[in-house]
């Protein structure tokens, strides 16, 4: 099996017309971020470099991200195709091919598709529907294929009469198409907690103070069935629960300053005092036995890992590596409370 993601750029199409959506799509406001800037991002976290996304002269560029201006949408999605490919530099082995009005594929989505064993074919395209489409990857030599693409078709029709080049992929879940207002409501899903996007679950109960969505919810209970299932995973169950819980603070209130306190406690006496699960267990109980008050924190936003990246480990060495990188990356983006909850988790290991 061969990686590419060291060399392998990101090629975002977003410059089209969205004429059913009524206004550019590219800015569409996904919680804190446009939909664009979600893609981008995904991109980013992924490994992809550079990130290069096709679109009109009017729309802001991510930070990061090379600009490819296409100011002729009725040209269709092979002319922006046949731009971004264009716009590969030479040291990329491969590109990978997104589409900017797809923003619940996730960084996990992408890794599972550079990692696709290729078997010598030069592309990977995701089985969406009865086709082959973006997510996908082209290796260099399969580039010209670009120069036969026309109209709003893409790469779909000449993957199709040459299967012999194609790896499919299978993705976890079916990426979301977003063509209009409305489907941003009843389709996308933005976690208030960790910013992930996701296909929205109706289906769901949330807990009652953990501020999760319920999509996100669902994902993190993927990942405690599978530590409570296997104790190669289990062995940072602990440490899984503190990071999630402190990534997910919900909205001001008594059990959630105290989630977040006590689960900020954890993460410090894991990463910074080396304290084992067995360790942490009755510090942290005799915090939440008492009537203590704990005062409101307000929280970060912005996280670079989240259960979306952990869920995507595909054995129990790697889910203990993620789940470190997760507690790490969540105890980082509270750094302006840090002074505050080493003075708890010193306080309680006096205790």
């Amino acid at each position: 099996m061969q990686n590419w993601a060291v060399s392998t750029a990101a090629v975002i199409l977003a410059a089209g017309n969205a004429r059913r959506f009524g206004s550019p799509k590219q800015r569409a406001a996904l919680g804190d971020r446009t939909m664009l800037e979600v893609v981008c991002d995904a991109a980013v976290r992924a490994g992809l470099e550079p990130v290069i996304a096709v679109i009109p002269s009017d729309i802001p560029t991510p930070p990061g991200v090379t600009r490819v201006v296409n100011d002729r949408p009725n040209d269709g999605l092979s002319a922006s195709l046949r731009m971004g490919i264009a716009a590969v530099p030479e040291g990329a082995e491969a590109a990978v091919i997104l589409l900017g009005d797809q923003p619940t594929v996730a960084p996990a989505t992408i890794r599972a598709l550079l990692r696709t064993d290729r078997e010598g074919r030069p592309v990977v395209a995701s089985l969406i529907g009865d086709g082959a489409g973006p997510p996908l990857l082209l290796e260099r030599r399969a580039f010209e294929l670009v120069d036969r693409t026309a109209g709003d078709e893409g790469l779909r029709g000449i993957l199709a009469t040459h299967t012999e080049l194609v790896t499919p992929f299978l993705p976890d879940e079916e990426p979301v198409d977003v063509d209009t207002p409305g489907d941003v409501v009843r389709l996308i899903e933005v976690c208030p907690g960790c910013g992930a996007v996701y296909r929205a679950r109706a289906d769901v109960e949330t807990h009652p103070y953990i501020g999760a969505s319920p999509a996100c919810w669902a994902t993190y209970g993927a990942v405690l069935a599978r530590e409570f299932r296997d104790r190669a995973h289990g062995a940072v169950h602990r440490h899984a629960v503190d990071a999630y819980a402190a990534q997910h603070p919900g909205v001001d209130g008594r059990r959630q300053r105290q989630s977040v306190a006590v689960h900020l406690i954890g993460l410090c006496g894991w990463l910074e005092h080396r304290m084992n699960a067995d360790a942490l267990l009755p510090m942290t109980r005799r915090l939440t036995d008492g009537a203590r008050e704990w005062p409101w924190l307000d929280p970060p936003k912005g996280y670079k890992v989240t259960v979306l990246d952990v869920l995507a480990a595909r054995s129990g060495d790697e889910h203990v590596r993620l789940v470190r990188a997760w507690a790490e990356d969540v105890w980082s983006a509270w750094g302006a409370h840090h002074d505050l909850v080493r003075r708890w988790t010193d306080a309680a290991l006096g205790s």
